[in-house]
């Protein structure tokens, strides 16, 4: 399985891959765009569902994420097989060009020489999503956007305030903050956090024909910017779908082999990455500090280090106090990397005691596999779950507070919910959507004339 070669960067093709297009009768080239391990978890089903169908499936990996934990192993513990490479590598200006130059030469071979139509899927706010979009639409083939109209929905300014003068004075009331959180009149989309996932998800919507949307809420807001509404479709979230195969997995899993201090106790499944809470010393101590105290009030915590999180550990001289931390309280804590398997994090986040995470994609999963959230950041875009109950969001402002709605979460059972927001056979609906799409209108990009179906109305007589 080929994946970014450090020392090679140009684009893979797989051996035989234009040999086997030019000998596939299909008219549709289904193209899945992945880099990061989320897009490779969540495009994974679709994949599978298009292949299924025995339509033609070109998986395209931009190369953005080549470390084995973040992506080599979710591929083949998905059955999925790599045809195109395109190797990009840092910095981030040069990832976001390259995507677009090296994609944009792809299509136009597929294209032109061999006669395909690309069907682009791109996904969610990625940095792969908001370049593999403006590739193909410069080509005039529009995108499937899966998980479509990420936003963080964040409480405005005089909800914080009021928040943390109530705090500071001993006034805070727990169950009226969570209260408080599900009144959506105190929410704004001004954030540009995550950071820059948020300016990704916008850069997006224009190049999009089907907008796949999650839940109602995102429908809702999409049709208030004014996007045809025909071509929005409820359709729930593949990670739904993604979490079915892996829970099959889950007898083959061996995450508590690398967190046995974990196993048969209840814990706290922690994982912090952002770039705005990693990069700005002031938030990552608020958050440092937090997880350290739960750790000294013997907590069973498990935090996962991820590139970012080291990062900040470093660069701000606490590695020697987390090497005291896991000496000291090595049974209630335990600190180690990312895990590699997709089943291994289900594993770990269905037996936790609650999700602490800055993460978007496990917000989502833990709402599927029925655990608390806590999320530390000022909003979330994964809104749905603060207003479906499951989530609560904790600002990385005061480690004190913090650790107060941590403990307050665990304790609070309302937070769990039998039902997830995210449906079932996600995949195929997606599919059924895009094969309905390309019998009626034979493509996913068209001008006005073609879209309003006013070409039959052309008079270019005198």
């Amino acid at each position: 399985m080929q994946t970014t070669n450090k020392e090679d960067n140009s684009v893979f093709i797989r051996p035989n891959f234009w040999f086997d297009i030019e000998n596939n009768p299909k008219k549709y080239a289904h193209i899945i765009m992945i880099a990061t391990k989320p897009d490779i978890i969540k495009q994974a089903p679709l994949y599978l569902e298009l292949k299924s169908r025995w339509e033609l499936v070109i998986l395209v990996h931009t190369g953005q994420h080549y470390d084995y934990n973040l992506s080599v192993w979710v591929l083949s513990e998905f059955w999925m097989e790599v045809d195109v490479n395109l190797n990009i590598f840092w910095p981030i200006h040069k990832k976001f060009s390259l995507v677009i130059e090296r994609l944009w030469d792809f299509l136009v071979e597929l294209s032109s020489i061999y006669k395909k139509i690309p069907v682009p899927y791109v996904h969610g706010d990625t940095l792969t999503a908001t370049t593999a979009d403006k590739a193909a639409f410069l080509n005039k083939f529009a995108v499937v956007h899966v998980e479509a109209w990420i936003r963080t929905f964040t409480p405005n300014r005089d909800f914080y305030h009021n928040l943390f003068t109530n705090y500071e004075s001993g006034k805070f009331d727990w169950d009226k903050y969570y209260k408080e959180l599900q009144d959506f009149e105190i929410y704004e989309t001004g954030s540009i956090e995550p950071y820059p996932e948020q300016f990704d998800t916008r850069w997006i919507e224009a190049s999009t024909w089907l907008f796949a949307v999650p839940v109602e809420l995102y429908k809702k807001t999409l049709k208030k910017e004014w996007f045809p509404k025909e071509h929005i479709k409820v359709v729930g979230n593949t990670v739904a779908d993604a979490i079915e195969i892996s829970k099959q997995k889950l007898w083959n899993s061996t995450a508590f082999e690398k967190f046995p201090n974990m196993k048969w106790k209840p814990f706290i499944f922690i994982t912090i990455h952002r770039r705005e809470n990693t990069e700005k010393k002031e938030r990552f101590l608020v958050i440092y500090n937090a997880i350290k105290k739960l750790i000294e009030d013997w907590i069973n915590v498990c935090f996962l280090w991820l590139y970012a999180s080291e990062f900040a550990i470093d660069n701000y001289w606490l590695r020697e106090d987390i090497e005291k931390l896991k000496t000291k309280y090595k049974d209630n804590f335990a600190y180690w990397p990312a895990l590699a398997h997709h089943a291994e994090v289900i594993d770990m986040i269905s037996q936790a005691w609650a999700v602490v995470t800055d993460s978007w994609s496990m917000q989502e999963e833990a709402n599927i596999v029925h655990v608390p959230c806590v999320t530390i950041r000022f909003g979330s875009d994964r809104t749905e779950t603060i207003l479906d109950w499951t989530n609560i969001i904790a600002p990385p402002v005061n480690s004190k507070l913090i650790v107060d709605i941590v403990k307050w979460a665990i304790w609070n059972k309302s937070m769990i919910k039998k039902e997830h927001l995210y449906g079932s056979d996600v995949s195929k609906k997606i599919v059924d959507e895009v094969l309905e799409m390309l019998k009626k209108d034979w493509k996913l990009f068209k001008f006005d004339d073609e879209r309003l179906w006013l070409e039959k109305y052309f008079n270019w007589k005198i």
